[in-house]
């Protein structure tokens, strides 16, 4: 079967999990591709706490010191704040992520690697800027069409968001890593096990200013201020 491109490894999208997956392929030197819709990595904070068994990954692909140092370190990430908004009542607080005292040295054993905070839009760019370092060929604005497989291998289709035109991308092997309502998944049949959309979350990104709210009096300089 004749196709415009080939390559070993076809990744479909460029999150934590596709970009992982190149950044390992491109470290271990295999041969491999990504396609991604987007123009550029997640431009919204999406999921952020990252756990000590991703940070050894991590650290085995070389790039935690990069991640912590762009996260919040793991002894500020602190409390969790239950409240009616942002400006309203408080319902409660909780110490979380190993930060409590009781549980600081479960998580110290547990790991050399601390869990830290890092919003996907510092994530991804480490990430994908790493693997392409090292090999990896990225193809941004290309979106998923369709996957035919047959004995040999596998032909995924895409389109280019820009130009609007269709070309075939031959691998041996393809990693659907389109998110969690993965067109790939669909197409293949792939089975998810559990029940979807039992409770839903929103971003919301917005600019306020709030200097009124946190500026330093005199006193507080004196006796509170760094």
């Amino acid at each position: 079967m004749t196709a415009d491109l080939m390559t070993d490894v076809l990744v479909i999208g460029s999150g934590p999990a596709g970009g992982g997956a190149a950044l390992a392929l491109a470290t271990l030197g295999v041969e491999h591709m990504v396609v991604t819709k987007y123009r550029w990595t997640a431009n919204t904070p999406r999921a952020h706490i990252t756990n000590q068994r991703t940070m050894e990954v991590f650290r085995d692909l070389g790039i935690e010191e990069d991640v912590l140092a762009q996260g919040t370190p793991h002894e500020l990430m602190g409390e969790t704040v239950f409240c009616t908004s942002l400006a309203g009542d408080e319902i409660g607080r909780v110490r979380t992520w190993g930060t409590h005292p009781a549980r600081e040295a479960d998580y110290t054993l547990a790991s050399p690697s601390p869990n830290c905070d890092i919003p996907q839009t510092f994530l991804e760019p480490i990430v994908i800027g790493h693997a392409a370092s090292r090999g990896s060929r990225i193809r941004f604005d290309t979106e998923y069409v369709r996957i035919v497989q047959d004995d040999d291998g596998v032909t995924v289709t895409v389109r280019d968001r820009v130009t609007d035109h269709e070309y075939d991308i031959r691998a041996k092997y393809v990693i659907g890593a389109d998110g969690g309502r993965s067109a790939v998944a669909a197409d293949v049949g792939l089975p998810f096990e559990g029940e979807m959309d039992v409770a839903g979350s929103m971003n919301i990104v917005f600019h306020a200013d709030l200097s009124h709210l946190v500026a330093c009096t005199s006193w507080w300089v004196t006796t509170r201020c760094p």
